[in-house]
């Protein structure tokens, strides 16, 4: 595992990301980009991924409690998992996907450094960008790309990261189906699938393969769009999901496999359509 700006990167969870805490931290520049499944810490399930923009005005946030803030507010570190997809915004150059970070309460300003990713209160909302020069107890704060935001206190700084845990490695494309179909094959051998389940399930490999020819190597790992998944991202996180069930006792059915990997393969045929240009009828 990587540390980053000098960070000591031990070993933690992920925090569970899904679908339905999205609104959580809409009011904050905390935009999520997409959910990654991964086991919680002590049971809690969050959402957070930076986008590092502006916080949006008070008046205009959604009453809800954002719980990175209210963790930072009252001392305790949060911790969480930066989901796939995206560009980051500002922050593309400091952060990637994947990448587990600690957000720590700042007590004492002097333990703030240049170079360190903060939390700060800015006008109405919060912000997490870059310390890019401290002067006294005045802080310049900017983003990853060379905008400079201004000038905060001290006292604006509620959090830091004190932690940067990088993710394991995707494969290539090609060992990433070789993965995928190991995992199928163990599945099917386990729960002895009939045949025209098992047959299902593998033609989800042959489809994805079809299609991995067709987007080609120089695009795997191309978003079709702004914060939308590449071909690449959407592989590894469905076989991950088939590697894990593969080694556990995992209750997951070949068949919500199949429907899994359909999912997987219809991402695949979106992909290549938003990449390339539509056929003249």
């Amino acid at each position: 595992m990587l540390a980053n700006n000098g960070l000591q990167a031990t070993p933690t969870a992920a925090l569970l990301i899904t679908e339905k805490h999205l609104a959580w931290v809409s009011r904050f520049s905390w935009g999520v980009l997409r959910a990654l499944e991964a086991e919680s810490l002590g049971g809690a399930t969050h959402a957070c991924s930076v986008q590092a923009s502006i916080g949006a005005r008070e008046d205009q946030m959604p009453k809800h409690k954002d719980p990175l803030i209210e963790a930072l507010r009252e001392g305790r570190s949060y911790t969480w998992t930066l989901p796939d997809g995206g560009d980051f915004a500002s922050m593309r150059a400091a952060l990637k996907h994947g990448q587990t970070l600690t957000m720590s309460p700042v007590v004492d300003p002097s333990q703030v450094r240049v170079g360190d990713i903060v939390c700060v209160k800015w006008h109405q909302g919060y912000m997490t960008h870059l310390v890019q020069e401290i002067q006294g107890e005045q802080f310049l704060i900017a983003n990853s790309v060379g905008k400079v935001n201004g000038w905060v206190s001290g006292g604006d700084i509620l959090g830091r990261v004190t932690e940067i845990i990088d993710p394991e490695p995707r494969p290539s494309v090609p060992v990433m189906l070789e993965q995928l179909e190991a995992a199928y094959r163990e599945l099917i051998g386990r729960e002895r699938s009939a045949a025209d389940e098992a047959r299902r399930l593998l033609s989800v490999i042959d489809d994805l393969g079809w299609y991995a020819d067709r987007i080609g190597v120089e695009r795997w790992d191309s978003m079709p769009r702004s914060n939308k998944w590449s071909f690449e991202q959407n592989l590894w996180y469905h076989t991950r999901r088939a590697k894990d069930a593969a080694a556990s006792a995992s209750p997951r059915s070949v068949r919500y496999f199949i429907d899994r990997g359909k999912e997987c393969v219809g991402l695949a045929a979106e992909i290549l359509a938003l990449l390339e240009p539509e056929e003249p009828e």
